[in-house]
């Protein structure tokens, strides 16, 4: 059976909820976080593995890593669940080469600069339309808070954010 790759943004990283409900959905056997700030944080890397099931394999990267690491072994031979805190570093894995087929969005705060666009999810205009430009390269982007709830296009961005593109 081929291995199984699971991506998702939530800005709560490896936050109990998120765990324990996406993990058996996608029958995950690592977890890789890609996030730039907490790969070069001790104290936030080691609450990371610490959150996560003991029986889960957890490695956090830089977008740079990542890459190197998934053009050398594609993460290992596991079902890998690939968590992100932001839309940015996906594109950023992107340009670099890593891509992704396929990536659901959670949990994103509503703060600052941040509009509501769907349930507990906000996105600034600069976030929400790096989520269309990455549509639009044939990646497949949807909002989805609870592994429960049906997929929600990208297309209902456009009421809080009328001038995308």
């Amino acid at each position: 059976m081929a291995k199984k790759l699971a991506v998702r943004v939530d800005d709560r990283l490896i936050h109990g909820q998120v765990i324990t409900q996406w993990v058996k959905v996608f029958d995950t056997q690592k977890i890789v976080v890609i996030d730039n700030a907490v790969a070069k944080d001790k104290m936030q890397k080691n609450i990371l593995k610490f959150a996560a099931p003991s029986d889960l394999k957890v490695n956090i990267y830089s977008v740079d890593k990542a890459v190197e690491v998934w053009n050398k072994n594609k993460f290992g031979p596991y079902n890998v669940f690939v968590l992100f805190r932001d839309v940015k570093q996906i594109k950023e894995c992107q340009e670099k080469g890593l891509v992704f087929d396929e990536v659901s969005i959670g949990q994103m705060a509503i703060i600052n600069d941040r509009k509501q666009v769907y349930k507990q999810l906000g996105l600034d205009q600069s976030e929400a339309q790096t989520l269309l430009d990455l549509e639009k390269t044939g990646m497949k982007l949807y909002f989805q808070m609870q592994p429960t709830d049906k997929k929600e296009s990208l297309s209902i961005m456009k009421k809080t954010f009328p001038d995308l593109q």
